[in-house]
């Protein structure tokens, strides 16, 4: 009774000081939000969007839309598309999946660590996806390399946890594949997502936030996939050791130098590497234990390149504070099988 009479009595100013020192989680803070804040529901015909920092990295929903433009210009934790026919739909980066269902004609740019699509039909998707894209019970997709940049989307990026090197976007696994066809294709490399906009969606789009759809500025790098690409030169891995350097700043500087080499990139990784794994990728040698320094502090992005290597091998730019491996000719094919193979088999693990 002692201990219930004690409980009974206590201050209310203990008590709101108690209250007051009470964590907070992120469930909580939910309980203020308006589920109508967080979705595109029952549109038609028109076009609605999203700013950075309306989100901020909440659930977001699309359902039930038709002949829309719909963009969200900021994170999110995961997105699902339900039941949507003839839209164009941007979202910013998802820190989760990406989930199309039961939706016809649409035409989609996401950047997402996951992307699936059930019942589909018709989807032309531009995607950066960490992960390996499945499809099933789908058909007449097609998929092209995600190319967009506005302000605050480097942020909105890191937030998410997404890697801007990790871009699983060609590598589709069709859980339904139908024999002596696919469910699936490639757009052409000069396709871009900006062409199912008119330039009033782009201005109204772009006005405040500067929405760019072209290569030459986008902040995930163009890879043209593995297969279903007609080559145009030799291959070789370069590598980047970032070390100590927390941004990519010289990383697109040296993309940049490979654009003006009119080289290309077929695929991007980025990865972490011990000793063991320097040395059998990059070899025993006084280079290799400087990259060995760099790998303990920071990742390691390799990129298979395609093109005028010795043109590219000429024109490296000085990067500072990263260190840059390119293949010769007599290396490049192994370095590239070593390396590639190895990222993939620790992201499957």
């Amino acid at each position: 009774m002692g201990n219930l009479l004690g409980f009974c009595y206590k201050s209310e100013t203990v008590l709101q000081k108690e209250e007051d020192t009470k964590p907070v989680f992120s469930w909580d803070k939910r309980e203020d939000l308006d589920p109508a804040d967080y979705c595109f529901e029952d549109l038609e015909g028109v076009t609605r969007g999203k700013l950075p920092g309306q989100i901020n990295g909440q659930q977001f929903s699309i359902e039930n839309c038709k002949d829309c433009i719909l963009f969200v210009l900021d994170n999110v934790a995961s997105l699902t598309v339900d039941d949507c026919t003839n839209c164009v739909i941007f979202i910013g980066p998802s820190k989760g999946s990406v989930f199309i269902r039961d939706c016809t004609d649409v035409k989609l740019a996401v950047c997402c660590q996951q992307f699936r699509t059930r019942d589909c039909k018709r989807i032309d998707t531009y995607l950066h996806s960490n992960t390996q894209p499945i499809i099933e019970s789908s058909v007449g997709m097609k998929f092209a390399c995600l190319q967009i940049n506005y302000p605050l989307l480097a942020d909105q990026v890191k937030s998410s946890g997404v890697s801007l090197f990790n871009n699983e976007w060609s590598n589709i696994y069709d859980f339904t594949p139908v024999e002596h066809n696919s469910n699936f294709s490639l757009l052409p490399e000069t396709a871009k997502f900006d062409t199912y906009l008119t330039e009033e969606h782009i201005s109204s789009i772009s006005s405040s936030n500067k929405v760019a759809f072209s290569s030459h500025n986008s902040l995930f790098p163009l890879t043209v996939g593995t297969h279903s690409r007609d080559g145009f030169g030799n291959t070789a891995l370069l590598s980047v050791f970032l070390g100590q350097v927390d941004d990519y700043v010289e990383v697109h500087k040296l993309l940049k130098t490979v654009q003006n080499c009119e080289c290309r990139l077929r695929r991007s990784k980025e990865t972490r590497m011990n000793t063991d794994t320097v040395i059998r990728i990059y070899g025993e040698s006084e280079r290799s234990q400087n990259f060995n320094k760099f790998a303990k502090d920071g990742p390691v992005i390799g990129f298979e390149v395609e093109g005028d290597i010795d043109t590219l091998r000429s024109t490296l730019p000085e990067l500072q504070g990263v260190l840059v491996y390119l293949s010769t000719d007599k290396t490049s094919s192994k370095d590239i099988n070593n390396f590639f193979n190895y990222v993939d088999m620790t992201m499957s693990t």
